[in-house]
């Protein structure tokens, strides 16, 4: 799929269905892997910014590159890195949010 160099309105959308997943309900795994099949299709320089392009790629370690085919997460972060996955998510949410 061929996108712009920024394209900031389609990772918003994706993100918006990544924060949704990452809060419904179901274990850390389910909603993580949710997320991740949200994600799939987004690349790490999807966003022209790079300090939100660095955030994207974290965000991407933990959900698209971080799931199997078995429905099923590799990893699960402990506290911190949950929580850097949050507010990375809501970053980028929040600076690609059309206007």
């Amino acid at each position: 799929m061929s996108r712009e160099p920024d394209a900031s309105n389609y990772v918003w959308e994706k993100m918006y269905g990544a924060v949704w997943s990452m809060c419904g309900k179901g274990t850390l795994g389910d909603r993580l892997y949710n997320a991740g099949i949200g994600l799939h299709t987004l690349r790490d320089n999807d966003l022209a910014v790079e300090r939100l392009r660095e955030d994207l790629r974290f965000v991407l370690d933990w959900t698209t590159r971080n799931i199997t085919g078995d429905r099923e997460v590799k990893k699960l972060p402990d506290d911190l890195e949950l929580r850097s996955l949050i507010e990375k998510m809501l970053h980028i949410l929040l600076e690609t949010h059309r206007k």
